[in-house]
């Protein structure tokens, strides 16, 4: 097995050069500021594939580099919508819990977890590793009112307000996920959906949160578990394509989006869907491939978000 050596930046547009992409000598300034393999993986879904390579004839170096400033916008735009379902996921927790156990009762996970669903060794399991994670975070926290000894219990834990508006998406996801059941239809009729709808759109857009802030590639996204999807509403919206097992999913980023629509329409109904439609149609560009790529079923209405936006909000009155 050959050992990769270390390639200038004028070996590396050679190599891509040597692989068909259209790319000129001047690129490799880019090419010092972006990786060779960022700029791959945004290559590699418009390439043929062949033996354990890649073909990029047809290619340009420009497109590609457009799609990853393209991808970089979208990133922004989706952070920012997800944060509108992350506040009211964090209030809404709070206020449930709060009511109903007190204000240190959440920190007793067999008060309000589902007992029926999973075993106490792993309610207790949870239980350490979120007390555990939140005591970090109460001593790095520069929030003065969760590191008053009023706001805490005799162990030094906050009060339920203070520690679920604390966590990152994926502590809020995990207690999602475990959440009693009748805890969870409450909260889930808060977002206009089921208990079991939720958990799996909540769980989605956690991975995709993740996937926005490490800078992953995120129009080419494929999603290893598909999210409970509305086949009425959202089938007109999204591309199917046969897989293997032939059954029909459409496991891109359309279905994140209409996730995140839906969410977010029950939170803020006035919600500005003009940068992500704008990031949307840039990158398509009026291309069927392009759209269906993103999962999307054309380049025309299926991409038309602010509608999208109103039409399921209309369904769901």
């Amino acid at each position: 097995m050959s050992i990769p050596e270390s390639l200038n930046w004028d070996e590396q547009v050679a190599l891509f050069k040597e692989q068909g992409m259209e790319i000129y000598n001047s690129d490799a300034e880019t090419l010092k500021q972006i990786s060779y393999y960022r700029i791959k993986e945004f290559a590699e879904p418009l390439a043929q594939k062949y033996n354990n390579g890649f073909n990029y004839e047809g290619i340009s170096f420009a497109k590609v580099l457009e799609r990853y400033y393209q991808d970089k916008n979208l990133r922004i735009h989706l952070l920012h919508a997800i944060e509108q379902v992350e506040t009211a996921l964090k209030t809404k927790i709070a206020y449930i819990l709060g009511e109903r156990y007190g204000a240190y009762g959440y920190l007793n996970f067999y008060k309000w977890a589902n007992r029926k669903s999973y075993t106490n060794f792993y309610i207790e399991e949870k239980q350490y590793k979120f007390k555990k994670k939140l005591k970090e975070t109460v001593n790095k926290s520069s929030l003065p009112d969760i590191r008053y000894r009023r706001n805490q219990d005799k162990d030094g834990f906050p009060t339920v307000w203070l520690a679920i508006d604390s966590l990152m998406f994926g502590g809020l996801t995990t207690m999602i996920s475990i959440m009693g059941r009748k805890n969870l239809i409450r909260l889930a009729s808060y977002f206009n959906c089921t208990g079991k709808e939720l958990v799996s759109w909540v769980r989605l857009l956690n991975f995709i949160r993740n996937r926005c802030a490490h800078g992953s590639n995120l129009i080419d996204v494929k999603l290893k578990t598909m999210p409970l999807i509305r086949q009425t509403k959202w089938q007109q919206y999204l591309y199917f394509d046969e897989e293997n097992n032939g059954e029909k999913n459409s496991k891109r980023l359309g279905v994140v989006i209409l996730v995140l629509v839906t969410l977010v329409n029950s939170v803020n109904e006035k919600y500005r869907w003009n940068e992500v439609q704008a990031n949307l149609k840039t990158i398509c560009n009026g291309r069927l491939e392009d759209a269906n790529l993103l999962g999307f079923s054309d380049a025309g209405e299926s991409l038309k978000i602010k509608k999208i936006a109103k039409d399921l909000l209309i369904d769901n009155d």
